[in-house]
């Protein structure tokens, strides 16, 4: 089990690294190109962000006897871990503006999370039907941020470099090495400490994949340029449903096999429904995040935490 926690280690550190160095040359071409900070948030940075998601839900889908709990738990846990724990977080240190999040965006927000919270109270398995619709919002959101609104200003490229896209692929394989590593070390030894492969996903994953999220509203404050960090964690709630999750369902069907949801605890989805309205709600009461908030949401985070192990 040590060496496995090793190998866990090396993993997450090359993921993190990989995702880091994507988010800086994501952004860098972002710029070239002249789009809106909070657009480079919701698309860019946040599918780079996502990328660690994407990569262990590829691995999961693809296993022989496929680990649907740890994929569908570790979408749940990461959008709750990316609300209450990298908001709560972030906002001891800055107050976050949630006015910078634009109505649309909120609208797709709970459009995405409440279809795909209400799949779990109407069946066990996911339907050929309900992946179509999957589809139909995926197809939405895209023309919608194809006619998101560009940015006039004028942005610094001396950053740019020829090799910027070629840095760009080089971070795509470090992720993929780094998320097939970390997958499995992590689920060998949960496995053998004989948790939950739910458990496993809403925490143990979630909260992995997620520090790339912390990072990127972090460093967006200390530049001055929050629009990119808030965009970032309702781009990558949207992009963990659409994008991560919708593709592992993919490859289970097409595969000939089922996606069962039958061993998740409605009580995540209760979470999830929950932190996505307030959140929602916040962002159209234009209310500024604070240190109380902060308190608020990190107590939130660690109740829930609690509740789940015990």
């Amino acid at each position: 089990m040590i060496i496995d926690f090793c190998i866990l280690l090396i993993g997450l550190t090359l993921l993190l690294y990989s995702a880091e160095k994507m988010i800086v040359s994501a952004d860098i071409i972002a710029k070239k190109y002249k789009l809106s900070p909070v657009l480079i948030g919701l698309t860019i940075v946040a599918f780079g962000t996502s990328a660690p998601e994407i990569v262990i839900t590829l691995f999961a889908a693809t296993k022989v006897v496929p680990a649907t709990d740890a994929i569908t738990g570790n979408i749940i846990g990461s959008n709750v871990a990316n609300i209450l724990l990298i908001l709560g977080t972030s906002a001891l240190f800055f107050n976050i503006n949630l006015d910078k999040i634009g109505t649309k965006d909120i609208v797709y927000l709970i459009a995405i999370s409440l279809y795909f919270s209400v799949l779990f109270y109407i069946g066990q398995a996911i339907t050929l039907f309900h992946t179509i619709g999957f589809l139909i919002l995926m197809l939405f959101y895209i023309n919608f941020l194809r006619n998101y609104k560009s940015s006039n200003q004028e942005e610094d490229l001396k950053t740019f470099k020829s090799n910027t896209y070629l840095i760009l692929v080089i971070t795509f394989i470090g992720i993929f090495i780094g998320g097939k590593i970390f997958l499995d070390s992590s689920l060998n030894i949960f496995q053998a400490l004989g948790v939950d492969e739910v458990l496993i996903g809403v925490f143990v994953l979630a909260v992995g994949t997620s520090l790339p999220e912390l990072i990127t509203v972090i460093i967006s404050y200390l530049k001055k340029k929050g629009s990119i960090g808030i965009g970032n964690i309702i781009g990558s709630n949207i992009m963990n449903v659409l994008f991560v999750f919708l593709p592992g369902i993919v490859i289970v069907q097409m595969r000939g096999l089922e996606y069962s949801l039958k061993n998740i605890d409605i009580f995540h989805i209760n979470i999830l429904i929950l932190v996505t309205l307030m959140i929602a709600l916040m962002a159209v009461l234009k209310v500024q995040m604070k240190k109380i908030h902060s308190l608020f949401f990190l107590l939130s985070y660690f109740l829930y935490l609690g509740y789940s192990i015990i």
